[in-house]
C-alpha cells in the first residue's frame, strides 16, 4: 500500500468517526450507557480529534516529499495571507463558540448566537479551515499536502450537512431562519 493511499484511508477514518461519535443517535447511546460521566464526553471527542488530526498531519509529514511546483514570491505571500486570515477567522469564531463549551470543559445547553463572525456566516471554523488548508497547500505544494487537501474539501460538504443538521433538531426554526439569511462559508459581499 503506498504511503498516499494509507493517508488517504486515515482522512477517511478520521472523518468517519468524527461524524459517528458527533450524530445525536449516538452521543444518546453514549449518555445512557456512561450516565453520570456523559458529561466527559464532549471533552474525549474533542481529544479524540485534536490527536487524530495531529497523528495524521505526522504521517503526511513523514511521507517523502514530492513536490507538485516550487512555492516561491507571490505563491509563497498568498499562502502566508491565506494562513493569517485563517487564524483571524478561527479567533473571531471562537469568540462566539466560547470555547470551554467547545471543547468539553464547561456543561449545559449552548445558546443560540449569530453575533460576531457568526452574522457573516455559519460555518466561520470551515472557513477557516478551508483558507488554512489552502494556504499550507501553497507553502508546502506536496502530493502528500494535495491528497490531504482534497480529502478535506471533498469531507466539508458532508460536515456542513451532518452539523446543520443537528442543528435544525437543536434549534428548529431559529436556525432555519438564520440559514435563510446566512451564508455557510463565504460571506456576502456588500454593494
Amino acid at each position: 500500500m503506498t504511503p498516499y493511499v494509507l493517508l488517504i484511508l486515515f482522512w477517511f477514518l478520521y472523518f468517519l468517526f468524527h461524524s459517528l461519535l458527533a450524530a445525536n443517535s449516538v452521543k444518546q447511546y453514549f449518555e445512557n450507557k456512561l450516565r453520570a460521566s456523559f458529561k466527559y464526553y464532549r471533552f474525549a471527542y474533542s481529544t479524540f480529534a485534536t490527536i487524530g488530526l495531529l497523528g495524521i498531519m505526522l504521517y503526511s509529514g513523514l511521507i517523502p516529499k514530492d513536490y507538485l511546483f516550487t512555492s516561491r514570491g507571490v505563491v509563497r505571500y498568498i499562502s502566508l495571507v491565506c494562513a493569517a486570515f485563517s487564524v483571524i477567522i478561527f479567533k473571531q469564531a471562537f469568540r462566539g463558540y466560547k470555547f470551554s463549551f467547545f471543547i468539553g470543559l464547561k456543561h449545559g445547553e449552548e445558546e443560540f448566537v449569530t453575533s460576531g463572525i457568526l452574522k457573516h456566516v455559519r460555518h466561520p471554523l470551515y472557513s477557516a479551515t478551508i483558507l488554512i488548508v489552502l494556504g499550507y497547500f501553497l507553502f508546502e505544494p506536496t502530493l502528500a499536502t494535495l491528497a490531504s487537501a482534497l480529502c478535506i474539501f471533498l469531507y466539508l460538504p458532508l460536515g456542513i450537512y451532518l452539523e446543520e443538521k443537528k442543528l435544525i433538531q437543536q434549534y428548529g426554526d431559529r436556525y432555519i431562519q438564520y440559514k435563510k439569511e446566512v451564508p455557510s462559508i463565504i460571506p456576502k459581499i456588500k454593494k
